[in-house]
């Protein structure tokens, strides 16, 4: 799960507070906009969910990983007088730093916020966005910005008979022949569904614990890590409890396969799907997964989010890679060129993600010599390591 930041609030605002600013309806944006200090409207916190789908926009999330913190503030526009956009911020000193993420602002709602807060704290000279999906183009000179992750989403149709027919032919194939294998193979073989209010917390719990070893054992097979600490295990009994949606697959009434889905607005988000790896003959995983998002539709969600990492199932099931980027908005040109030593530091962290991004995906796609060789240098290390991780699984 994303960090918030550890950097403490001013105790006092009123060195940065100039007079509250609004844009009145009937301006060229067409919008009006408002500031709460320290306050989140109850009403916000439903738009935050209704306008984003996503956990890490949500009141809920910050609540969990910011306990003992001061309450956000909140930026809310509207038009016509129905809430358009909500942020999230805090602020650190002389920088704004906003808190709801993995969004795709409209360009018209950032350029507002960015007038609202440089309007309203005259000591602010820099506004920073996490991880948002950035609209076609930024106009304000003053901005940067760069790549550095993806969140894969999955627009859902109105019916499983829709999805399914919607996906690949090769695909559709695999899953119904593997789906069939099964069933011949384990007769009791069942996939299950159950809310968080039909399944008990204990229940849940020992279910998670299942389907985040069985996760750890896939990765470490492929010589990687899941890297889960206590902090974000408790994150996710939390939500799993409040609005998860549970899948299980179960042979011999052992668990299997599972997943967890948890629902913010009329979109779910996928935060856990996995599958015993001694069940991989059966493409148990990829399965799972389908029948997670499956569930999804029939609870009448417009959209899943299967969050970052690429993996080719995530494309299989038609999930689009949407890049998540973290985004400076300077008060000025001039401002931004007297805080050159930031402005290089992003572009070097750029230049680090685009190498990054090359040497994990785009250099196994190439045929030209060079990439050839260093595509079966990364195989081969990968193939040491994986090789090592089941020597130390091997020797305890």
């Amino acid at each position: 799960m994303a960090q918030l930041p550890n950097a403490p609030l001013p105790h006092s605002l009123s060195a940065l507070q100039a007079e509250p600013y609004a844009l009145q309806e009937g301006s060229s944006t067409k919008l009006f906009s408002e500031i709460h200090d320290h306050h989140i409207p109850a009403f916000a916190s439903t738009a935050l969910d209704r306008l984003y789908g996503s956990l890490f926009a949500s009141q809920r999330h910050l609540e969990l990983c910011g306990e003992n913190v001061p309450v956000p503030h909140t930026w809310i526009a509207y038009r016509h007088g129905e809430v358009v956009a909500v942020f999230l911020f805090r602020i650190e000193a002389s920088r704004v730093l906003v808190l709801t993420e993995m969004i795709a602002p409209q360009e018209e709602h950032l350029n507002e916020f960015r007038h609202a807060v440089f309007a309203r704290y005259p000591k602010i000279w820099l506004i920073v966005f996490n991880a948002i999906i950035l609209p076609a183009a930024i106009t304000k000179s003053a901005c940067q910005w760069y790549a550095f992750s993806e969140n894969y989403i999955l627009d859902l149709p109105p019916s499983v008979t829709d999805y399914l027919s919607s996906i690949g032919k090769s695909t559709r194939k695999t899953i119904q022949g593997y789906s069939n294998r099964l069933k011949r193979e384990f007769p009791d073989f069942k996939w299950e569904t159950y809310t968080a209010a039909e399944i008990p917390r204990h229940q849940q719990r020992a279910l998670l614990r299942q389907l985040q070893a069985f996760k750890s054992d896939s990765m470490s097979a492929r010589g990687k890590q899941a890297l889960l600490d206590k902090r974000d295990r408790y994150r996710l009994m939390i939500l799993a409890s409040e609005c998860g949606l549970f899948g299980v697959a179960r042979v011999k009434g052992k668990v299997v396969a599972g997943s967890l889905a948890c629902r913010f607005g009329d979109s779910y988000v996928m935060l856990l799907s996995a599958a015993d790896p001694e069940m991989e003959p059966f493409r148990l995983g990829l399965l799972a997964c389908y029948w997670s998002v499956c569930d999804c539709i029939r609870a009448q969600a417009r959209q899943c989010h299967l969050l970052w990492g690429r993996y080719r199932y995530k494309s299989q099931l038609l999930a689009v890679p949407h890049t998540l980027f973290r985004l400076n908005m300077y008060r000025s040109r001039r401002v931004m060129l007297s805080h050159f030593s930031m402005v290089m530091t992003m572009w070097g962290q750029s230049l680090r993600y685009r190498f990054r991004h090359w040497l994990l995906n785009q250099v196994h796609e190439r045929q030209d010599v060079f990439s050839l060789l260093v595509s079966r240098g990364l195989n081969r290390l990968r193939l040491w390591r994986v090789h090592v991780q089941k020597l130390k699984h091997a020797n305890g």
